[in-house]
């Protein structure tokens, strides 16, 4: 039996690969979901004042999200950025304490974050005109289960700030 490659059947069958392929990707939880953030407390800092700020997450169940740093260099760490604000000093991002992972593919142990975790950042406020403020950024990270590892993405992150004399 000989297959018929003419154009019109080719077209036709990648329209239906791709429709397939896109039904298959919905079926699968959206990567943002895997992380939720929790609630940010709005700070309120004087002039010059100093001030960590913690940002709560929780990893979806049975799911893990690559320790900073990561383990393997092929591995995508997790990630906190803040857009800057001038005269709003950022610290370097804290990460919490690891959890390991084993690879059950390589028989290897990584380092993830899994379950509710906290992430923090460091404020200061050095030369910030009083008002109120959002400080906007980003928590990056590849989030993967016990056989596969998902695209890499990002949750924002809003905090609100104060300034006061």
């Amino acid at each position: 039996m000989k297959l018929n490659t003419s154009l019109p059947v080719r077209s036709f069958l990648l329209s239906g690969l791709l429709v397939l392929t896109l039904a298959q990707a919905g079926a699968n939880p959206n990567a943002k979901e895997y992380v939720t953030l929790g609630t940010i407390k709005p700070i309120q800092l004087k002039q010059g004042g100093k001030q960590e700020v913690s940002i709560p997450a929780t990893i979806l169940k049975g799911h893990h999200i690559q320790a900073n740093p990561a383990t393997l260099p092929n591995l995508i760490a997790t990630e906190l950025s803040l857009e800057p604000i001038s005269g709003l000093e950022l610290g370097s991002p804290s990460y919490p304490k690891s959890k390991p992972w084993r690879l059950m593919s390589a028989g290897k142990v990584i380092q993830t974050y899994e379950g509710s975790v906290v992430f923090k950042i460091g404020l200061n406020a050095k030369t910030l005109a009083p008002g109120k403020y959002e400080i906007k950024g980003s928590l990056r990270y590849q989030a993967c289960d016990e056989k596969n590892c998902f695209f890499p993405t990002s949750a924002p992150i809003a905090i609100p700030l104060t300034v006061v004399k």
